[in-house]
């Protein structure tokens, strides 16, 4: 009897609290609480287009939103800029706003100012205060839009695909795929993933470089490591140096559209025709 009165007065508790001017719950129904994907969302900012602040990891954070027309159940890409840049900067110069007309949710965090290179790569993800703040996101994100947990991606250039090639090491448990342009991996810091992940990898040839740092080994290391891995990776060499390409909205889109966590990549035995001629498998 004492189980039963405690199973009750608990529905009545998640059947209550409706905000004004709502609906109210019909008669004779209880509301059942959708159970967050990411675990509980705690201390969450609201989340709108522009520019948002929050604390995650004991850092206080800042970061660029775009919202499509319709966020509820929308696909998310973390996009994560270069070294000496901005999230303002890494959303208009690789036109990822572009993405939320697409339908995507895109949220563009700013480094801390903390890290030589932008962003931690380098230490134990249980205390970096970058994977603290996607871990904090996510669950907010779900929390305020109900997002598709199988639709969530990370990209990013320079510095920005670093972290974008780290997080694919690590984070493969949420994240769909990953797109790192100029990012890559050495040898000796590589991770396995925890599951296989399908990964589009963009650089600019032998002249993708930045303080004597080839990121076209890099990319070419990521990319052996994850093959033998068991991940699906796509190979994508404009040849421009190190920059983005001009078509990288559009293969973004392409790319994250056809691939869904836990699901083997329908690219595994050829790219679509919509992508450019210097991608290939």
């Amino acid at each position: 009897m004492r189980t039963q009165t405690l199973l009750f007065s608990v529905l009545m508790a998640c059947s209550t609290g409706t905000e004004e001017g709502s609906d109210s719950t019909p008669s004779g129904t209880t509301t059942v609480p959708v159970e967050n994907p990411y675990g509980e969302a705690k201390n969450c900012p609201v989340i709108e287009t522009g520019t948002i602040s929050t604390k995650a990891g004991g850092v206080d954070r800042t970061l660029e939103i775009e919202l499509p027309a319709n966020p509820q159940g929308a696909p998310v890409v973390f996009a994560w800029h270069w070294l000496g840049g901005n999230a303002t900067e890494i959303l208009d110069w690789m036109h990822l706003r572009d993405l939320a007309d697409a339908g995507y949710i895109v949220v563009a965090p700013e480094a801390d100012g903390s890290q030589l290179f932008e962003w931690n790569t380098f230490d134990d993800t249980s205390d970096n205060a970058d994977f603290a703040l996607l871990d904090k996101m996510l669950p907010c994100l779900s929390d305020q839009f109900n997002i598709d947990d199988k639709a969530v991606f990370a990209t990013g250039h320079s510095a920005g695909g670093l972290m974008t090639s780290f997080l694919t090491m690590h984070r493969s448990d949420v994240l769909a795929a990953t797109a790192p342009f100029s990012g890559g991996t050495d040898s000796w810091s590589y991770d396995s993933p925890a599951q296989p992940i399908p990964v589009l990898v963009t650089w600019g040839g032998v002249s993708d470089t930045y303080g004597g740092y080839s990121f076209q080994d890099a990319s070419q290391t990521l990319m052996d490591l994850l093959t033998d891995d068991g991940s699906s990776v796509y190979a994508c060499d404009h040849g421009g140096g190190h920059i983005w390409p001009d078509e990288t909205p559009d293969m973004l889109v392409q790319f994250f559209d056809d691939h869904r966590l836990g699901e083997e990549s329908p690219w595994k035995n050829g790219l679509p025709s919509g992508m450019p001629s210097f991608c290939g498998l």
